[in-house]
């Protein structure tokens, strides 16, 4: 069965335009906000999202698929109010080669000791910092999925040594060793450098908590593309700022944008990004690509490109 129109909630002008161009046979319906989405929710079979409202999703009678701009869909899940038949697929794929580089990008500035450099360079203090190399260094990655892997080759390339968790451990080309969730304290334990690339599930949600954190080193460094709320944030801020943690880097936070009261803003050995560690150019047109050939496999009776399982939560 043809799908002739196309909802789309959370973009803006200029997206909405490249659906009407991507679709110009079928109808595009920009929806502008929770009460544009809730009016419309009957008659939307197809629906492309960016952080969608919670709690809109049971008038929903003739949806059949929810496409997310992103690869995390902890926007949409969990969804009790979501009928059982429709299905999730997200953007999984899009940022392996940028999420990788991002998380290389800050193994080096810290080994080669760019936030202190650029500290003095504000201060106008010619002080020499000694940098280190990353060969030989331990990187542990909590989430072995295809951003994971591509993160465990780059690292291989510097010469590190890498260890993976993985929710059913499996052999990994360049993985030196994959543990079970059940050890993630053994890998924090080794890893000179952690990178937290987790879905954010029930399961997952603060899981990174002071207590977890307690394991690792105090000349380690913790950097977080995944979800904001998967790493204890203040537990972090304590550990920076005590000494007990050399440094972090965080894209993704639980409250985002991060409020200008926040005290990490002023943590010297943190640094901060707003959660673009996965974007590109054309990042929205990477995905409408994979939006576009789901439409097709939706009307072919065909299995969906990135499909979620709704029970796991990715």
């Amino acid at each position: 069965m043809q799908i002739k129109v196309i909802h789309v909630y959370g973009l803006g002008a200029t997206a909405v335009q490249k659906f009407e161009s991507a679709f110009p046979e079928r109808k595009i319906h920009a929806l502008n906000g929770k009460a544009d989405l809730e009016a419309s929710i009957g008659d939307i079979e197809v629906v492309f999202v960016f952080r969608p409202p919670r709690g809109v999703w049971s008038g929903a009678k003739r949806l059949r698929l929810i496409q997310t701009i992103g690869a995390g869909v902890d926007a949409v899940l969990p969804a009790p109010d979501l009928p059982p038949r429709v299905r999730i697929a997200n953007a999984r794929g899009v940022s392996g080669e940028q999420m990788s580089e991002y998380a290389l990008a800050m193994m080096l500035a810290f080994a080669k000791q760019l936030p202190r450099a650029l500290a003095n360079q504000r201060a106008r203090h010619w002080i020499s910092v000694v940098p280190h190399s990353l060969s030989g260094k331990t990187c542990s990655i909590l989430g072995m999925g295809t951003i994971g892997r591509v993160v465990a080759e780059r690292a291989k390339h510097f010469g590190m040594r890498v260890i993976g968790v993985q929710r059913q451990p499996k052999p990994t080309r360049h993985a030196d060793e994959i543990l079970p969730p059940e050890q993630i304290q053994r890998a924090l334990q080794q890893a000179d450098y952690l990178v937290v690339i987790l879905p954010k599930t029930p399961q997952t949600q603060n899981l990174l908590d002071a207590e977890v954190l307690a394991n690792l080193h105090a000349d380690a460094v913790l950097i977080n593309i995944s979800r904001g709320g998967i790493v204890n944030e203040t537990a972090v801020a304590d550990m920076l700022k005590s000494g007990r943690l050399r440094g972090a880097a965080l894209d993704v936070f639980e409250e985002e944008p991060l409020p200008e009261t926040s005290d990490l803003w002023m943590i010297s050995n943190l640094i901060i990004t707003p959660h673009m560690g996965g974007l590109v150019p054309d990042y929205l047109d990477r995905v409408l690509k994979i939006f576009i050939d789901n439409i097709r496999c939706l009307e072919d009776g065909k299995p969906l490109i990135n499909e979620i399982d709704r029970a796991r939560g990715y």
